[in-house]
């Protein structure tokens, strides 16, 4: 590939007449002039010059805004906690016919708010999928969040104790049940 590049020449060219003059050379940048930060000593925030420069506002993305594919999620169960992991009973809710399985957790994938519930027998959910953010693209996430109940109250307790046994005297004696449970 050829390139052609012309030649300036003012003398050939019919009545051109700049608006500036054109330099046969340019001169060597001078560093008395320069904008160094040995210029700024002495000065405070307020006594410097900030250049004249419009401030281009960034619109504001939520965070929250988009939509999450799931590509797999299990139902987990914490068996037993160890330092800075856990060993836990996983189920696969995407594909049932898969076996539960036995696997250990490091806790930095759990976020801080949710460490007070990896306790033996507490119950969590993890999905992995992709996250679409508008205007930010893909992201391949994995999730754990463990699930929040509310425990049973004493009177729940008492009530449940109290079938039970009615229950048990049913069973044992092999005689018909009151309708009052």
């Amino acid at each position: 590939m050829t390139t052609a590049i012309a030649k300036y020449e003012p003398a050939a060219s019919d009545n051109y007449l700049p608006e500036y003059p054109i330099p046969d050379r340019l001169n060597e940048p001078t560093i008395g002039g320069s904008m160094s930060d040995d210029d700024d000593l002495g000065l405070t925030a307020s006594d410097k010059k900030t250049p004249d420069i419009p401030i281009k506002l960034i619109p504001f993305l939520d965070p929250l805004k988009g939509s999450f594919k799931m590509l797999q999620q299990w139902e987990g169960r914490v068996v037993e906690t160890r330092g800075s992991e856990f060993t836990a009973i996983i189920t696969d809710k995407t594909n049932p016919d898969i076996e539960d399985q036995l696997v250990t957790v490091d806790t930095e994938d759990i976020t801080p708010n949710e460490f007070s519930s990896i306790e033996p027998g507490a119950v969590f959910y993890w999905s992995i999928g992709f996250f679409d953010y508008p205007g930010r693209g893909r992201s391949r996430e994995s999730r754990i969040r463990f699930r929040r109940l509310i425990g049973p109250s004493k009177a729940d307790i008492a009530r449940s104790e109290k079938i039970g046994k009615k229950l048990a005297e049913f069973f044992k004696s092999n005689s018909t049940c009151s309708t009052e449970l």
